[in-house]
């Protein structure tokens, strides 16, 4: 008899080691999760409204992109290209529908960044924008906050749009080699203006609840052992002969069981 209880009661034991390994798992998943959202805080509140620099003292065509100059706010002269530009589909704002105008910008020096020049509303048909906003070659000074490259998305697209901001894929329009394929500008500002879509709003500060979530599956893992422990401890009073014990906040007060018995 002995043996069985003991057996059966380290099989319960194993399983809750089984959980606990399971749950620390995911909290530690879950504290990831959180310090990812606080570097994406932080680089949003240092960088945003930043001063712009000249764009080639942060990053060159052929450099390697750094997460750290996400929404770094830079300079750039040249003129946009106007034969080089596409719609990228499926972008909301606001919970509407639309597309993001993407299109290629020569700098003086030589190099092609893309630009992407604001947000359109999807028009009477789905498949495009009613208006697009026109610009012209003229030669101007823009302000761009940084954006990484998006990845390739295994999606068709009508001509002249894409569905991410591939920019390997958009440059391969292009004649010129010296482009800037891994990161591309949201256009801030611009002189002399021309017609262009709404700017996307600036990205909000949300911590999440990945701190939380972490700190409850450590507190599921604690349980599951007290649990298990709860149970044994009642297991062997109930050999012994012995009443279990009563949870404290189950059981009913004594006052209130007597003017139970008084009214009833």
């Amino acid at each position: 008899m002995r043996n069985s209880f003991v057996s059966r009661w380290l099989t319960w034991v194993a399983m809750a080691v089984v959980f606990s390994i399971a749950c620390w798992y995911l909290s530690q998943w879950q504290f990831a999760r959180q310090q990812e959202v606080s570097n994406i805080n932080r680089i949003i509140e240092q960088n945003y409204d930043a001063k712009p620099v000249a764009l080639e003292e942060l990053l060159l065509p052929k450099t390697i992109w750094n997460s750290e100059l996400e929404y770094r706010p830079v300079r750039v002269t040249g003129n946009y290209l106007l034969e080089s530009q596409f719609l990228i589909r499926n972008r909301p704002n606001e919970g509407n529908p639309g597309f993001l105008q993407l299109m290629a910008f020569e700098t003086d020096g030589g190099a092609v960044i893309w630009i992407e020049r604001g947000w359109l509303p999807t028009g009477s048909k789905a498949d495009a924008p009613d208006h697009i906003p026109i610009t012209n070659k003229i030669h101007r000074q823009v302000v761009l906050l940084l954006r990484p490259a998006e990845p390739k998305l295994d999606r068709t697209a009508p001509k002249g749009q894409l569905p991410s901001i591939d920019l390997q894929r958009a440059s391969a329009s292009l004649k010129d080699t010296n482009v800037y394929n891994q990161a591309y500008g949201r256009l801030v500002f611009e002189s002399p203006q021309s017609a262009k879509g709404l700017m996307m709003p600036k990205p909000g500060i949300n911590n999440g609840n990945h701190l939380s979530y972490a700190l409850q599956w450590l507190l599921f893992a604690l349980m599951a052992f007290g649990a298990v422990f709860w149970s044994i401890n009642q297991d062997r009073r109930r050999r012994a002969g012995q009443a279990p014990k009563k949870v404290k906040f189950l059981t009913r007060d004594k006052d209130a069981e007597a003017e139970d018995q008084i009214l009833g």
